[in-house]
């Protein structure tokens, strides 16, 4: 390089903080401001003034609740200028206030984190929205520069075969990155969907837009917040709520850079159902696409097949018998279920893997499986990660047995009537932080593998995995009933904790089943 010219450093991204509270805007910024170019605002005013000069941010944590004009007008305000719409908004809330995380989210807030700030948290999600959002630019530049390519080769109906087989392959990998459970899913659904099709009698040309329609079905999930989409656990009320966007956003997103409607309608409808139960729009038979009404039964069918880390597979015939009574229920398309009982005689769609050609692929999905069964809002793994290690025998074998180790409590409910529901799961979590260092301590002392002692949170409780000597765990059971017990007298609960040993080779489903009936 010639001595006169001058390196240039790649750009940081841009953060912006806008809070009232000095210390949570100090400590943000402390938090960010190595690997980022952060801004500060102390009012709504303050920063949509900030925002007329360049660079734009592009991440906004934004307090809800400020004086002047609060979170969600500086929100609507954002959304409704084209300069600051694409910004991506993260609400900040104090744990326990009045917020409407649907109303948030209807404005176009892409997530909201909870106060007190936790920096690992707070770096994490920041870090995932931006690459998030890299992606989806990216996304939105890929289809618009492809879209132009194809409009321009109209003519040449192979090459524009080749550049929607490359598009799709590319949306493939984007949701890949996101989660390879819905990339697998996804190209199951599309081999399952052809396969009906195909008996269906439905023409070549229709096969392909149904096949690449099932590629990008559940395309809107990319921007369903990591709490809904990687829950380990069963979807409440709010959880499902948010899950039934994704439609929807999918649909906003394909529908601006490409023209082709049968595919729109098999994201916007796959999830709609004959008799008007499903959704986003509860439509009836006569609305509903027919390549969508095959996309909606290959869509549950996989869904229950397959395993995922929160459940384990169906069998075909138990999921052909749910199937079916749905079809008697005027669900689903009685021809079409006809065909999928055919098809799957002697073919089973679990034979197509998903087999990415990423390099780091591997990496992400190791990191994503073991952060999937980690309970929002605290440090503890959710006791289906367990059973999700058992299950992918990544386990150490034990020689002789293993123990499980549940503890309990007794009189929460009165606990939760006198002091209410966030102090008494603080007063939980308090209990379980303090227990936690107790097995990680006994773990180091005795020189023991992570995978020979491990601490789960199980409901409003928790339980402890070991194969150790008897003789350790039994000191460990000690100490933490004296710990449990001292921390419990004092709000009037009652700890239960219960051991039992289990043999060599018992199954730890079965075993987690007799210990908590």
């Amino acid at each position: 390089m010639d001595n006169n010219e001058t390196a240039v450093s790649p750009r940081k991204d841009h953060i912006m903080i806008v809070d009232d509270d000095p210390i949570t805007r100090r400590l943000m910024a402390l938090h960010l401001s190595g690997p980022y170019e952060v801004a500060a605002a102390a009012s709504g005013f303050e920063a949509l003034e900030l925002l007329r000069d360049d660079p734009l941010p592009d991440i906004i944590l934004l307090d809800v609740i400020m004086p002047g004009i609060d979170g969600l007008e500086v929100c609507r305000r954002l959304r409704d200028n084209p300069r600051w719409a694409d910004i991506s908004v993260i609400f900040i809330t104090i744990l326990g206030d009045e917020f409407d995380e649907k109303k948030g989210l209807e404005l176009g807030a892409v997530d909201y984190i909870a106060k007190p700030i936790k920096r690992d948290l707070l770096c994490l999600r920041v870090k995932n929205h931006l690459r998030l959002k890299r992606l989806q630019n990216d996304l939105h530049s890929m289809v618009a520069r492809k879209s132009a390519e194809l409009t321009n080769s109209l003519r040449q109906i192979e090459h524009k075969n080749l550049e929607l087989n490359y598009l799709f392959e590319s949306m493939s990998k984007i949701q890949a990155s996101r989660d390879c459970y819905t990339a697998e899913h996804a190209m199951r659904v599309a081999v399952i969907s052809v396969h009906i099709g195909r008996r269906l009698g439905v023409s070549e040309q229709e096969l392909k837009i149904l096949e690449q329609g099932c590629y990008v079905h559940d395309i809107g999930k990319v921007a369903i917040p990591d709490d809904v989409l990687l829950k380990p656990g069963r979807f409440d009320k709010q959880d499902r709520q948010i899950m039934e966007y994704h439609p929807l956003i999918g649909g906003q997103i394909f529908s601006r850079h490409f023209a082709e409607s049968r595919m729109l309608n098999i994201i916007l409808q796959h999830h709609e159902r004959l008799d008007g139960s499903g959704y986003p729009h509860g439509l009836e038979e006569a609305a509903i696409d027919p390549l969508a009404r095959i996309v909606m039964v290959a869509d549950v069918y996989e869904a229950l097949i397959a395993r995922r880390p929160y459940k384990q597979p169906m069998k075909r015939d138990k999921a052909l018998t749910i199937i079916n009574n749905d079809a008697e229920r005027g669900m689903f398309d009685d021809s079409v279920v006809d065909c999928l009982i055919q098809e799957t005689v002697d073919w089973d769609p679990l034979t197509v893997i998903f087999d990415s050609s990423i390099p780091y692929q591997d990496v992400l999905e190791k990191f994503r499986q073991k952060t999937y069964f980690r309970e929002p809002l605290s440090e503890f793994f959710n006791y289906r990660y367990l059973i999700f290690l058992d299950d992918r025998r990544l386990l150490i074998p034990t020689d002789t047995h293993y123990h499980l180790i549940r503890l309990d409590f007794s009189g929460l409910k009165m606990v939760n009537q006198r002091l209410g529901y966030i102090k008494t799961d603080q007063i939980i979590d308090t209990i379980g932080i303090q227990t936690n260092m107790l097995v990680e301590t006994c773990r180091g002392q005795k020189k023991l593998g992570e995978s020979e002692l491990m601490f789960f949170r199980k409901g409003a409780g928790y339980l402890i995995y070991s194969h150790a000597a008897e003789n350790i765990l039994e000191s460990l059971m000690n100490d933490c009933r004296w710990l449990v017990e001292e921390l419990c007298e004092e709000y009037g609960i009652t700890p239960l904790m219960s051991l039992m040993k289990f043999d060599k080779g018992q199954d730890l489903a079965m075993a987690l089943e007799s210990l908590y009936n």
